[in-house]
Order: C-alpha cells, then structure tokens, then sequence
C-alpha cells in the first residue's frame, strides 16, 4: 500500500470525520492498533488517539460533541481518557515529549504512524506503512521491550490474531532477548495478552513462534524442557476454531483454552494431572478456583476422550459427572484428539443430551436418599446422590423404586 492509498482510505471514513469535527482546532492524530488496523482493511470500533495539545480539556470537548463521560486511567505520566462515544470506544492520551519521541517510545512499527486528523499527512517515521505492506512485524526499539516486557507478549499475540502480519527473524531474537523480564511483569496485563494470543486465528503459529523465543518459561517454568510444542499448538489451533462456533462447545473452548498453558506440567499429551494442572495456572498468576476448574476440566477431558462417539453410556456417565465443566472438557477433548465433524457431532450430541438430563426432576430427592440410607449431612451423603445421578445417566435405574433398590444394594 502506499501512502497515497492509505491517505484516500482515511480521509473517506465518516467516523473519522466526526471525530475530527468534534475536536475542532485541536492537534489530533490517529495511532496504535486502529490505525493499523484500517490500513488493512478491518472493521475496528476502538479509537486511539495522541495529541499534542491538553488532553483532558480534548476529551472532555469529545465527549460533550459524541457522548459518553470521559473515564480517566492509569497514572502519570501514561494517563489516558477512555469515552464509550457514538463512535466507538475512543482512548486519548497525550503526546510525550515530541511526536518523534512519542513514535520511538512504542512497541511495533505497524503500530508507531500517526494520521493527523482529519486530512493528513501520515507521518511515518519507523517505516511502518512499510513493514504492514510486506506483512513484517518489527520492533521500534529493543530497549522499549526491555522497559515494558509485557510488549514482548503482545508482539506475539500480534502474530496470532493478525495472520496476515508475521515476526522477522530479528524480532523474535530481541523478543527471547527480553523474555526473562516477563518474571517480574504485572500479572493482569500477561493474562489479558495470553487469553487475545490463545484465541487468535493463527495461534497456532503464534504458539511455536513464543516457544521458539522461550516466551513462556519465565511465567511456567515446566515449558523449559517441554519438547512437545508443535503438538501442543496444533490442539492450540484447533481450540481457537471450535471456540468461534456460536453455540456451547464454543464457550467451553474460549473458557478452556488457558490449559495449554499448564499442559507441559500435566503430562500432556499421556495423561492430565490434575493438581499439577492447576499448580502451574495459578503460578501463572490465574486465581486458584479458576486454575482448579481448568485443570478439573482437562482431566475429565482425557477420560471422555476415550469414550467419546464410543461408549454412549460411559460417555453420558461421565458427562453427569463432569456438570457444569461438560462443554469445557469436550471442546478440550476434541481439540486434542480426532479432527474432523464425526467428533463434533459427537461432542454436540453429548452436550445437548446433558442439558436436558439435567433439567429433569430427581428421582429421589436429598432428604429421601438420607433417610433411606440414615445419613446427615456430608461427604457421604453428597457421594450417594452423585452416584445415583451417574446411575441414571448410564441407564441403570429409570424409576424412584429402581433407585432404592440401587442405593440400598
């Protein structure tokens, strides 16, 4: 693309032109990952915007002219101005220092132009226009990584959810260069670039690109000597596709794509250890009860594998047993076993069965099952009506008497 394409694309755009109408005489630029993103061709509804003006005073007069209140965030000196508008949401933050130092504090080339609004010129001082034309993702400045490590995770997560922009060979070096600060890097922001890098469309390529850099081994140590990357990123791969299906294997999927990040220390591809599992998730940052339920997720999966579109009432046994983490530990299990619809279907089948065996109305209730067994509250008694559901699932029993029979025996 040349500049005088780019310039044509961004002077049609209306939503560009309110902006700048709004703003009046004010020095306004167009930058970061919106720009980018228009350049190529993408629908985006998120605004990023530098100014060399007061910041504050601008988004305040955005915000009158487009609606929405201006929120301010972080702290100085990287404050910024988020307004959910009629536009989209747009962030404003003010330029530090020149606008050549601003564009040499970033991250990325593609994402260091400016368009100054609402007419141009695109002032390009990394090449960026450049490197977004021959698909290249290339770093500012190394010691930028080094300043912010979390960028080292975005330039990846980059790769993974632009498929047509790739890492050059000396970005991935400075990225392994700059891995090891990721260690001490705040834990909200890693999370929030490693759930966008697993969801990507070309994850999988992502994947062997951050294990190539050793990416992942200051955050999950047990990734040192995983020798199984490629396999791991196929399943990578094939969970982000299942996740953008519209029905429940695709919230499962979305839900269960942090266990390839614990898979190296749960024994993947053999087996799923549990507590290793969710060992590694939380050392990762990820809160305790969401890394346990992951974990829990991926070990039923390997067993509903085995079954899976075979055993139909061993399947539906463990379905009961697994609950609420059914579409979780199939969208895990099918993405790391058969390709292809006949496991889908399967899958599919299984979830919508589960749903309504579990709308249906007990055949006994807790109460009965105590009294019929003399239990209190506890363990056991929790244990007795789990296994009279899993009964039922399987077939076993069909009737109030049948489950009597089945607990007293």
């Amino acid at each position: 693309m040349s500049p005088d394409e780019a310039a044509r694309r961004l002077r049609a755009s209306r939503t560009l032109k309110r902006i700048s109408a709004a703003a009046g005489d004010a020095p306004l630029f167009l930058t970061g990952g919106s720009l980018r993103d228009r350049l190529l061709g993408l629908v985006t509804h998120d605004i990023d915007l530098v100014t060399t003006g007061e910041p504050r005073a601008l988004a305040a007069r955005l915000g009158h002219e487009l609606g929405g209140r201006p929120v301010r965030l972080g702290r100085e000196p990287h404050v910024a101005w988020r307004l959910a508008s009629d536009v989209g949401q747009v962030d404003l933050v003010g330029a530090q220092g020149s606008l050549h130092e601003d564009v040499l504090r970033r991250d990325l080339t593609v994402n260091a132009m400016l368009w100054r609004l609402p007419h141009g010129p695109l002032l390009d001082l990394t090449r960026g226009l450049e490197d977004l034309t021959a698909g290249r993702l290339r770093t500012v400045r190394y010691v930028n990584l080094v300043d912010d490590p979390v960028r080292v995770l975005r330039a990846v997560r980059l790769a993974a959810t632009r498929p047509q922009l790739r890492l050059t060979f000396e970005t991935e070096r400075q990225l392994a260069q700059a891995a090891p600060g990721l260690a001490g890097a705040a834990r909200e922001r890693v999370l929030e670039e490693l759930r966008l890098l697993l969801a990507g469309p070309a994850v999988e390529r992502a994947l062997l690109g951050a294990v190539r850099c050793r990416l992942l081994v200051p955050l999950l140590p047990d990734w040192e000597t995983f020798d199984r990357g490629p396999e791991l990123a196929r399943v990578a791969g094939r969970l982000a596709a299942i996740a953008r299906r519209r029905d429940g294997l695709g919230a499962g999927a979305v839900d269960v794509a942090t266990a390839i990040l614990a898979a190296p220390a749960a024994g993947f591809p053999e087996r799923w250890d549990l507590a290793a599992g969710a060992r590694a998730l939380a050392h990762a940052g990820y809160p305790e009860r969401r890394a346990r339920r992951v974990s829990q997720a991926a070990e039923l999966a390997v067993r509903l594998a085995g079954v899976l579109g075979a055993d139909l009432r061993e399947a539906r046994g463990l379905a009961v047993e697994a609950g609420s983490l059914l579409p979780m530990s199939l969208a895990w299990a099918i993405s790391g076993r058969l390709e292809g619809e006949p496991s889908v279907a399967a899958a599919t089948s299984l979830l919508r069965w589960w749903r309504r065996f579990a709308a249906r109305p007990p055949l006994l209730s807790g109460a009965e099952i105590a009294r019929l067994l003399d239990l209190g509250e506890g363990p056991a008694r929790a244990a007795a009506i789990s296994r009279l559901h899993r009964a039922r699932a399987r077939g076993e029993v069909r009737t109030a008497d049948q489950a009597r029979a089945y607990l007293t025996r």
